[in-house]
C-alpha cells in the first residue's frame, strides 16, 4: 500500500450500509481467539456477499493499520480514519490509499495559533509523560505514555496548561487493555474519531442513519455516543458501557445501541446481524412472546390451541399480520419493520384482541397492548458477581411500591447502602408481575413475564438488580404459580391454561395435570428461567406451593427445580430456589435421582409460636399454636407442622425423617408480609406487643441456624402499618374483595380498619421516612447480625452445635452454641408488669437488649422481654 497527498485517482464506490469500526479490541480477534477468527471470516464473507462498505476508525497510524490488515487477514476497507481521528485515507480503484488533504487543511485552520512543536515544548516540563514512538506521532497528533495510576492527575495538569496558554488542542486518554499503559493523545480542538467520521459523512453526503459504529474503549466514546447505530463489544469496560447506555437513554435514541455478548470480532458480527449488515441466524429456540431478531424484525409465538386464527395487531398502523398454526396449537411468525418499543395485541379468530400471555411489558396496564422489549439493550456491570452462599443468607423482604415514597425500582436503589449497613445479604422482592389497578401486593399477577408498570420499566428492574450485585446483595423474586389474578386474566381465551379439577382459595388453579398440561407446564418453567436469566436474579421464592395442585407422576415443583438447576449450571453464581410451604416439607428438601433438593422452604412455625406466646387471642393463621410449649419445641426441632395436610408431627415421625439436618434450610422470620398483612389493621409485632418483645424475640430468630428473613421496616420498628391493599379497575371486583375481607374477621376486630381498596391502605404503608423509624431498633438488629456473621464465619452457629432449653416458669428460652449462649425472657402481653428475674451470669456479657442491666454477685436481672448474649 502507498499513500499520496492527493485524491486524484478514482475511489472505490460506497454502498448504502456502512460499518465504521475500531480495530484493537473490536474488529481484530483477541489473542487470536478461534471463535473471533472464525467470526471474522464470516463477517468478511457477509460483507462481500452483501456489498457493504467498511471504514476503519482507529488510534493506530496508517502503517500500523496496513500491517494489521496483513497480520490478521482483515477485510480491506474503503476508508481508513487513523491517528485517533487526525488522518483520513481513501482507497482507490487500484487498491492504493491516498491521504485526504482537505481534512488536513481543515485541521491546519484549527491549530493555526499554536503548532504541535510549540505544544510539545509547553508540556516538556511535566514529569511522568513519556513520548510515544515517532511513528505514532503525527502532524496533528502528539502522543504520550503514562503510568495508569497517574493518568488522571497528568491529564488534569495538561489541561491546566492548555487553558493557561489558550492552546487549540483537546485531550483523549485511555488505558491500553492489553498492557495497562496509560495513553494520552493531544489533538486539534474538537478533533476525534467521532469528528473525523462526522466530517467524512458530511463531505460524502452519506446518511448517518445508515452508518453502524463499533468500538470498545474510552477513545471510542465520542463516536459511540454521536447518534450512529452503535455496537459495543462484550469486552468493553463496564463503566464505559454504562456511560454509553446512559447517554443513549438520556438522548432519547431508540434502537441505536447493541450491547454485544460476544467479545471483539464476535461482538461485531452479533451487532452486524442485529442491524442488518449480516444475515441473521434463524432463532434456535421456540421462545414464547415477541422476540426481536434484528433491529427491525421480530418473531412472535403464542400457544392458543382453542383458536383457529391468531394475528398480530400492530398498534402503530393498526395492521393485522396472521401467524401460522402448528399441530400443537402454537401460532408463530416473523414480522419485518417491527421493532423493540412497538406495541401489539393478538387478534383471536378475528373476534377479540388481547395482550400477549407472555408480554414483556404492559406500559398501560393489564388490558392494554403489549410492548416489544429487547433483552440485549441493558448495560450489565455484574460480570464479576459471585453470588451469596446459602449459609451466608440474611434475607430482607420488601414490597417495591411501599418501600419508598416514590414506590419505584429507581427509588429503591437509594436505600441499598442502608441494607448493607444493617447486615443484609439478599433482598426478596414481593411479586413484580403486572397486576391490575394502581397498587397491589403482587399476588394478583396476570402477565407473568411483565414487570409492573408503576414500579418502572424492565430496565429499571435490571438497574436495581445490577446495583444490588455491585453492592454485594443477592436478589430473589417472589413468583406465583398457583393461580392468576381475576382481572386481565385472559389466558383461558387462548387455551386450557386452567384446571377443571382443582381450585385454589384465590381462583382457578393452573392446569398441571389435565389435557394439554404439558404446554402449561412449559409456560411456567420457561417463566421461571426467564426471570432468572433476563434479570440476573439469584433465586426465586415460589408462593404457596401447597396450592400448586398436580397429581401427575413428575410434579410441577420437580420440573421447575430441574429447569432452574439446568439454568444454574450456566451461571457464575449460586442460584437458590425456595418454596413457601408454611410448614416443614421433607420431600422438597431431599434430593432424589430426578432432581436436586430445594435450597430452602418458608417455615412459619417459629414465627407463629412467638405470636401465640405474646398474643394468645390473636390468630393470624388457621394452624393452632400454644405459646411457650410450642416455642420450646420449635426451637428444638425447627417446626411443629409438616406435610401437605398441615398436621402436627409426632416424635416418631421426626426421628424417621431425621429433620435436624434440614434446620439450615428453613427460612424463618419474626414477621413477614403475611403475618403483618393478615391483621385487619396491618399492625406490626411491636404495635401489638412492645418494642421490648420484638427485640427479645428477634435474637432467637436472627441467631437461629435457619435462614433469617426480615420484613421491610421491621429493623426500624416503623410505625407504618402494612395492611392488605388491592386495586381493581373493575368496581365489582373491588367491592367483592372489600366484602370478603370483612368476612374474614369478627366485626369488633375489623372496627376502624381500612378497606383493601381504599387508597390510604396503600399510602399509609409507605414507611421509609425518618419520623417513622426507630434507630435504636436498627442498631439492635445490626448488632445481632454482626454476631450471626461472626458465628457463621467461626463455625459455631450450626445446627449440629445447637442445644436449646426452656424454663417455663420464668419464660426464659435458651440457644446454646458451644461457648455462646442466647437467653431470651419472653413475656405474654398480659404479664409484662412482672418483676425482673435473676439468673446466673455465666461468662462475659456480649449484648443486652436492655441498656445497663443490673448485675450483682454474678447474677443478672432479666426484665420481662429482655435478651442477653454471653460468651463463656
Amino acid at each position: 500500500m502507498s499513500t499520496q497527498n492527493s485524491a486524484g485517482k478514482s475511489a472505490a464506490p460506497l454502498t448504502t450500509q456502512v460499518l465504521a469500526t475500531d480495530l484493537d479490541g473490536t474488529l481484530i480477534p483477541l489473542n487470536r481467539d478461534p471463535q473471533n477468527q472464525s467470526d471474522l471470516r464470516i463477517l468478511a464473507e457477509q460483507f462481500q456477499a452483501r456489498g457493504n462498505s467498511l471504514i476503519f476508525v482507529t488510534g493506530r497510524h496508517f502503517g500500523s493499520v496496513s500491517q494489521a490488515i496483513k497480520d490478521f487477514q482483515l477485510p480491506v476497507p474503503e476508508w481508513i480514519i487513523c491517528d485517533v481521528g487526525t488522518s483520513i485515507f481513501q482507497r482507490q480503484e487500484n487498491e492504493e490509499f491516498t491521504l485526504v488533504t482537505a481534512y488536513q487543511d481543515y485541521q491546519d485552520q484549527i491549530i493555526a495559533a499554536m503548532s504541535i512543536e510549540t505544544l510539545r515544548e509547553q508540556l516538556s516540563a511535566i514529569d511522568g509523560l513519556r513520548l510515544q514512538e515517532s511513528a505514532k506521532q503525527g502532524r496533528f497528533k502528539l502522543s504520550y505514555y503514562a503510568d495508569a495510576a497517574q493518568l488522571e492527575s497528568l491529564v488534569d495538569r495538561i489541561q491546566e496548561i492548555l487553558t493557561q496558554t489558550d492552546a487549540p488542542y483537546s485531550i483523549i486518554n485511555s488505558v491500553d487493555p492489553f498492557n495497562g499503559d496509560g495513553l494520552i493523545d493531544l489533538l486539534p480542538a474538537t478533533v476525534s474519531k467521532a469528528l473525523a467520521l462526522e466530517w467524512w459523512t458530511e463531505k460524502n453526503g452519506h446518511d448517518p442513519r445508515n452508518i453502524v459504529f463499533s468500538g470498545d474503549s474510552g477513545n471510542d466514546l465520542a463516536a459511540l455516543t454521536a447518534g450512529y447505530r452503535t455496537i459495543l463489544v462484550g469486552n468493553a469496560d463496564r463503566q464505559l458501557a454504562q456511560r454509553v447506555y446512559n447517554l443513549h437513554q438520556t438522548s432519547g435514541w431508540k434502537n441505536r445501541l447493541y450491547l454485544a455478548e460476544g467479545t471483539a470480532t464476535s461482538g461485531v458480527l452479533e451487532g452486524c446481524r442485529w442491524f442488518g449488515l449480516a444475515e441473521q441466524i434463524p432463532p434456535a429456540s421456540s421462545q414464547l412472546g415477541a422476540t426481536p431478531l434484528t433491529v427491525d424484525s421480530t418473531c412472535f409465538r403464542v400457544w392458543a390451541p382453542q383458536r383457529k386464527q391468531v394475528a398480530v395487531e400492530l398498534q402503530k398502523n393498526h395492521s393485522l399480520h396472521p401467524l401460522t398454526r402448528n399441530q400443537h396449537g402454537y401460532f408463530s411468525g416473523i414480522l419485518h419493520n417491527v421493532r423493540p418499543g412497538d406495541y401489539y395485541l393478538y387478534r383471536l379468530d378475528d373476534e377479540i384482541s388481547r395482550p400477549d400471555p407472555a408480554s414483556r411489558f404492559q406500559a398501560e396496564g393489564v388490558h392494554a397492548a403489549s410492548q416489544i422489549r429487547n433483552s440485549f439493550d441493558f448495560s450489565w456491570s455484574d460480570q464479576d458477581w459471585q453470588g451469596i452462599a446459602k449459609r451466608d443468607l440474611v434475607i430482607y423482604e420488601l414490597h417495591v411500591g411501599t418501600f419508598t415514597r416514590a414506590g419505584t425500582f429507581q427509588a429503591a436503589i437509594e436505600h441499598i447502602p442502608e441494607l448493607i449497613e444493617l447486615g443484609i445479604t439478599a433482598v426478596e422482592i414481593m411479586p413484580v408481575t403486572q397486576t391490575p389497578g394502581r397498587w397491589n401486593w403482587g399476588y394478583d399477577g396476570v402477565n407473568l413475564f411483565a414487570v409492573r408498570n408503576t414500579y418502572g420499566s424492565p430496565d429499571d428492574f435490571k438497574a436495581f438488580v445490577d446495583e444490588c450485585h455491585r453492592s454485594g446483595l443477592a436478589v430473589f423474586l417472589d413468583v406465583v404459580y398457583n393461580h392468576l389474578g381475576p382481572e386481565g386474566n385472559y389466558l383461558s381465551e387462548f387455551g386450557p391454561y386452567f384446571s377443571d379439577r382443582h381450585h385454589t382459595p384465590w381462583g382457578e388453579a393452573l392446569n398441571y395435570d389435565g389435557p394439554d398440561s404439558g404446554h402449561v407446564r412449559r409456560f411456567i418453567t420457561e417463566n421461571a428461567v426467564f426471570w432468572l436469566k433476563e434479570y440476573h436474579l439469584d433465586g426465586l421464592r415460589l408462593d404457596a406451593v401447597h396450592c400448586m395442585y398436580d397429581d401427575s407422576h413428575f410434579h410441577i415443583l420437580e420440573e421447575i427445580r430441574q429447569a432452574v438447576s439446568q439454568h444454574a449450571e450456566t451461571m457464575n453464581w449460586p442460584v437458590h430456589l425456595f418454596a413457601e410451604t408454611n410448614v416443614y416439607n421433607h420431600d422438597l428438601l431431599t434430593a432424589n435421582q430426578s432432581r436436586a433438593a430445594y435450597d430452602g422452604i418458608w417455615c412459619d412455625c417459629l414465627m407463629y409460636s412467638l405470636y401465640s406466646l405474646a398474643l394468645p387471642k390473636v390468630h393470624l393463621t388457621h394452624r393452632g399454636y400454644q405459646g411457650a410449649p410450642d416455642l420450646a419445641e420449635v426451637l428444638q426441632h425447627g417446626y411443629l407442622y409438616a406435610g401437605h395436610e398441615n398436621t402436627r408431627v409426632t416424635e416418631s415421625q421426626r426421628i424417621t425423617a431425621n429433620t435436624s439436618q434440614h434446620l439450615s434450610s428453613l427460612v424463618i422470620a419474626l414477621q413477614t408480609h403475611d403475618s403483618v398483612g393478615n391483621h385487619p389493621h396491618g399492625k406490626r409485632l411491636h404495635q401489638l406487643t412492645s418494642k421490648s418483645f420484638q427485640k427479645a424475640a428477634a435474637a432467637l430468630v436472627l441467631l437461629y441456624p435457619g435462614i433469617p428473613l426480615i420484613f421491610m421496616g421491621e429493623e426500624f420498628a416503623t410505625s407504618a402499618p402494612f395492611p392488605f391493599f388491592v386495586d381493581f379497575e373493575d368496581r365489582h371486583l373491588r367491592d367483592a374483595v372489600d366484602v370478603g375481607r370483612r368476612g374474614d374477621y369478627p366485626s369488633h376486630i375489623w372496627q376502624d380498619a381500612l378497606l383493601p381498596s381504599q387508597a390510604e391502605a396503600f399510602f399509609n404503608a409507605k414507611w421509609n421516612e425518618a419520623p417513622l423509624r426507630d434507630p435504636d431498633m436498627f442498631h439492635w438488629y445490626q448488632r445481632l447480625l454482626q454476631i450471626r456473621k461472626q458465628g457463621i464465619n467461626d463455625g459455631w452457629l450450626t445446627p449440629e452445635n445447637l442445644q436449646t432449653a426452656c424454663d417455663r416458669q420464668s419464660g426464659i428460652f435458651t440457644l446454646q452454641y458451644q461457648h455462646i449462649r442466647i437467653q431470651a425472657r419472653l413475656t405474654p402481653l398480659a404479664d409484662t408488669p412482672a418483676p425482673p428475674v435473676s439468673i446466673p451470669l455465666t461468662g462475659a456479657l456480649i449484648l443486652s437488649s436492655e441498656p445497663e442491666p443490673v448485675i450483682e454477685n454474678n447474677q443478672i436481672r432479666l426484665a420481662p422481654n429482655h435478651t442477653i448474649v454471653t460468651r463463656s
